[in-house]
């Protein structure tokens, strides 16, 4: 027997959902009832099927809801996006036009982290028959039901591949993110992008976070802490819950407190800020237990699912009212974002330098509530500890205008295209006055997502003149995704073309003592049949390996040159795992 407070609550979302509906339908009997409607939130997670089936539902009772195809998963799930919109649109194009604010929300990215695509379905729902159909004068949304279906099927965190694709947005090898940022964020250039998982620490019901790197556009960065998220809040606890910022509690030099996850480029909320979009994480606790009127109060297993979906509701709701009230002030935003980021390419100056260095510190001494006891005995008391949520800058180095590139490291072509970035080509030979960097070392971090992570462990800097062949490609920063462009292509940021292995071919990790570098002369010989001249000189040559430096194939161009260019345009285009289907 469903509990009354679960039959109450859910009885009030589908409320929620019809009221003021302006259709012709009997909506009670019409409109689409979601999964966790039908199973009092208590069947588990809503599977690929009746998820879809809801949203075909949707789409068939309005003339404001799209579907359309993007590509399919490995397993030959279809990976579409839905759009919601109240005047027809029939391209991105005519989104941008329109001055509305673009929203982007994305599910489940993680397949076993499926709240936010439970309250994506009664948010559209609203949105078209419910109380925010105003929103949709102001935005239009678009909502990515489910980002991994293969791994949401079966509660997986990761892809069929066994990869986690939040952390795939540099090197988009995964066929559901290579869609979402070729023929979504390319293209419809959203001013908010919501990513939707669980995580945090009860007893907040929602957990967020912006993208706190600080190689993104201050401003955006800015913007969800000064307006959004305490928006959330206060909605939140309108209805007896709470919210912080994520993740949870930490110890930091042996002092408590609550803390962030690492921001690399590679995560969604990150990257969409490094392209000028207004990113927000949002996770879901596990709703153990829950602030109410001042006092933390367990809820019973039944209930929690219910808890996690609706924190997700409020946090959307929250998101989708202020773009709609605020739809003048965000687009002027994000579009002076992308002004501020062409321009800083163009005339580069000293407030306009790249990130490659950045340490978490406090942002204050705040009250959080705090866990504290074992397992199902765990207790929490609001305490003030310091708040580990402001990344300060370490270290910058100046902006380049561009960045020449040999044709050996060609392969970075089609990704950095990928990415909407624009490549040029040098149609005729030329001599440029180029800085470029000799790495002192190269070093393999860890093996992750497929890949022997690498970086360089040091660089010298310097200006040569040097010779270009017709063939070699350059990339201009004075573009829109310019600070995706520094960070990718500068060497010493924590996510670049060199951490993914772009480079492997004109960069080979060092040994990091005379002893690795004398086994790696060796091979498979062993040292002990060598005589001691013939060790005598191996080691001598180990000792010059050690001193040889390595030039780095991104070469910066920072003054005004004249160059012989034509734009590098795509001979093809296809889906990188797609096949003939009978």
């Amino acid at each position: 027997m469903p509990s009354p407070f679960l039959r109450a609550a859910s009885a009030a979302l589908v409320l929620a959902a019809i009221g003021g509906s302006a259709s012709p339908l009997d909506a009670q009997q019409a409109l689409p009832r979601t999964f966790q409607e039908e199973n009092d939130f208590k069947a588990g997670p809503t599977p690929y099927e009746p998820l879809m089936k809801f949203w075909y539902e949707l789409d068939r009772l309005s003339d404001e809801v799209s579907i359309r195809p993007l590509t399919r998963t490995l397993l030959d799930r279809p990976f579409t996006l839905v759009t919601i919109a109240r005047e027809p649109i029939a391209n991105p194009q005519d989104a941008i036009r329109s001055g509305k604010t673009i929203v982007l929300i994305a599910n489940a990215v993680h397949g076993n982290e499926p709240a936010g695509k439970e309250a994506s379905q009664l948010i559209a729902r609203d949105l078209v028959f419910g109380d925010l159909k105003h929103v949709l004068d102001s935005a239009i949304v678009l909502i990515v039901p489910l980002i991994n279906p293969d791994g949401g099927e079966v509660r997986r965190r990761t892809n069929e591949e066994g990869f986690d694709m939040n952390r795939d947005w540099l090197k988009l090898e995964s066929q559901e993110i290579h869609a979402i940022v070729t023929q979504i964020l390319n293209e419809w250039t959203p001013d908010i992008h919501v990513d939707t998982h669980h995580g945090g620490s009860a007893p907040y019901t929602l957990t967020w976070q912006g993208t706190l790197n600080p190689a993104a556009d201050r401003q955006l960065r800015e913007y969800p802490y000064r307006t959004v998220f305490p928006a959330i809040r206060r909605a939140l606890q309108a209805e007896g819950y709470d919210g912080f910022d994520y993740s949870g509690a930490q110890t930091r030099d042996g002092v408590r407190g609550w803390g962030s996850t690492s921001v690399e480029a590679r995560k969604h909320h990150v990257y969409t800020g490094l392209i000028n979009s207004i990113g927000m994480l949002f996770e879901t606790p596990s709703s153990s237990h829950r602030v109410r009127n001042g006092r933390v109060e367990a809820i019973p297993q039944p209930e929690r699912y219910f808890h996690q979906v609706r924190g997700q509701v409020i946090g959307l709701r929250t998101v989708l009212q202020h773009a709609h009230a605020k739809r003048g002030e965000i687009r002027t935003l994000t579009n002076a974002s992308r002004q501020r980021a062409i321009r800083a390419g163009a005339n580069p100056t000293a407030n306009d330098g790249v990130v490659v260095d950045y340490t978490l510190v406090s942002r204050g001494t705040e009250p959080v509530w705090m866990p504290s006891g074992p397992g199902q005995d765990v207790t929490y008391t609001l305490q003030n500890v310091p708040v580990w949520l402001k990344y300060d800058v370490v270290r910058t180095v100046p902006r380049a205008r561009g960045y020449v590139l040999p044709a050996s490291i060609a392969k970075v072509v089609p990704l950095l295209m990928e990415h909407g970035i624009q490549v040029h080509r040098f149609t005729a030979p030329t001599t440029l006055e180029l800085e470029v960097y000799d790495a002192l070392g190269v070093e393999r971090r860890e093996y992750f997502q497929g890949h022997y992570l690498q970086a360089v462990t040091g660089v010298e800097k310097k200006t040569e003149s040097i010779a270009v062949p017709a063939g070699w490609y350059y990339i201009s920063t004075a573009q829109a995704k310019g600070n995706l462009i520094s960070y990718l292509l500068e060497p010493e940021t924590d996510d670049n073309l060199i951490t993914w292995n772009y480079t492997d071919n004109v960069l080979r990790v060092t040994p990091t003592n005379v002893e690795e570098a004398m086994q790696a002369l060796l091979g498979d010989t062993d040292l002990n049949s060598l005589t001691p001249e013939q060790q005598a000189q191996l080691r001598t040559r180990a000792e010059a390996m050690m001193r040889q430096k390595q030039r780095v194939p991104m070469m910066r161009v920072v003054k005004p040159q004249p160059m012989s260019l034509l734009e590098v345009t795509s001979f093809n285009e296809f889906n990188r795992t797609r096949y003939y289907q009978p």
